[in-house]
């Protein structure tokens, strides 16, 4: 079988999920070929697929001493470095990528999630803006977006991009639960409370917003209200302290 058979063959099984004969494969080939960059790349695919990253790690290293430029090197080591949380080396990958090869979604996407665990706020929201001119209906994106102006304390413009992923996915949990979030931070009770309802309504077992909720009522004297929220946050944590203290306050 020529190379570029074996190639269309280790895509093929990457692709398939077929991870053992992906090993076996890509094993067997850089035995056979052992400077031939596409075998390396492969072997390390396969061992990233099986969440061992460190040898994928040392496989993609490889793949770049044979192919400096392999910019699908880059982006798989990027993918193992962030899942070892080394997102400093994560960087280092997609802005070389970036420099390679210019810009893309899923290289600034990445880029903006690395920054966002570093809590490297500015370059974030660079990064997941720029990300949108190439996908402006990304649900995910907008969402990430928004959580890196919440963390800014931007609770408007937050609020102004979950409202936008909403729009493509109204039904986000996650998203419906952050917007309630940031009503709350700018004081908004009536949105926050709205927004917490919405949240209960798709899954009445969301620990977090049966929290947020009840603390709401309490602020507004309306225990009756918190109550059963309080019941239902005890019953999924019942050890969970700061539940306790809500509920010692409705007993008053």
């Amino acid at each position: 079988m020529e190379k570029a058979q074996y190639e269309e063959e280790l895509v093929k099984l990457a692709q398939e999920g077929k991870l053992k004969e992906l090993l076996e494969l890509s094993n067997k080939l850089v035995d056979e070929y052992p400077s031939w960059h596409i075998a390396w790349h492969y072997l390390a695919v396969a061992y990233g697929l099986q969440n061992d990253h460190e040898r994928a790690i040392s496989y993609f290293i490889k793949v770049l001493e044979l192919k400096p430029h392999s910019v699908k090197a880059l982006y798989g080591l990027s993918v193992s470095f962030h899942a070892l949380k080394m997102y400093e080396e994560a960087i280092s990958c997609l802005l070389k990528h970036k420099e390679l090869h210019g810009s893309e979604y899923k290289i600034l996407f990445g880029l903006g999630v690395n920054y966002t665990e570093l809590n490297m706020l500015p370059q974030a929201i660079d990064a997941f803006t720029e990300a949108l001119t190439f996908e402006p209906q990304n649900e995910e994106t907008l969402f990430c977006l928004a959580d890196c102006y919440r963390m800014q304390e931007n609770y408007a413009k937050a609020i102004e991009l979950y409202l936008q992923s909403l729009d493509i996915n109204p039904q986000n949990i996650l998203v419906i639960h952050n917007t309630a979030v940031s009503y709350k931070y700018l004081n908004n009770n009536e949105k926050a409370i709205e927004f917490y309802l919405k949240v209960l309504s798709l899954d009445p077992a969301f620990f977090r917003s049966l929290r947020n909720l009840a603390e709401i009522y309490i602020e507004m004297n309306q225990p009756q209200l918190a109550k059963p929220l309080i019941l239902k946050a005890l019953e999924l944590q019942p050890n969970s302290t700061e539940i306790k203290e809500l509920y010692n306050k409705i007993m008053i």
